[in-house]
């Protein structure tokens, strides 16, 4: 997992904190899995993101949007991500974020895009700049829920 700090106006509105990232990272590619605002128990699992979903050209033909970024989609039915949608793009039944390159101490650009609720195509709903705030590495094996105290809440005290 990584996390940032928002940066952009849009990044400080939408996330508050900030956003933590959990990706799988192989040898030659890395996958993003949910998304998490760093300051309150919001998560959302992600699938790959289709750009024909988004209309004729894809990402190509939305005004703003960053052509080179990984695309991905909020799954609606997982954890929250029925509230990722509708506090990204407000009137929105489909959400699809847009990442730059994750990487150690590299910053992060996420794209906001959702449907039109009258048919048309995607539409770009903010451009979210974070800067770099550290890695945290899981277990292997079976991954515990970021968003519950899997440590036994034995702390100090």
């Amino acid at each position: 997992m990584y996390s940032y700090d928002p940066v952009s106006a849009d990044a400080k509105r939408l996330t508050g904190a900030g956003l933590t990232v959990l990706f799988d990272k192989k040898l030659t590619s890395t996958r993003v899995q949910k998304v998490i605002a760093t300051g309150v128990k919001v998560q959302g699992r992600v699938t790959d993101g289709r750009e024909k979903d988004l209309g004729p050209g894809g990402l190509k033909t939305v005004q703003g949007a960053d052509p080179d970024l990984s695309l991905y989609e909020i799954d609606p039915k997982y954890e929250q991500g029925r509230i990722f949608i509708r506090a990204f793009c407000p009137g929105s039944t489909r959400l699809w974020l847009s990442f730059s390159r994750l990487a150690v101490y590299r910053d992060l650009r996420v794209q906001a895009f959702g449907d039109d609720p009258k048919g048309g195509p995607a539409r770009l709903c903010g451009t979210l700049d974070f800067s770099y705030r550290g890695e945290w590495k899981l277990p292997g094996g079976n991954l515990p829920d970021p968003m519950e105290d899997w440590t036994g809440g034995n702390g100090p005290g």
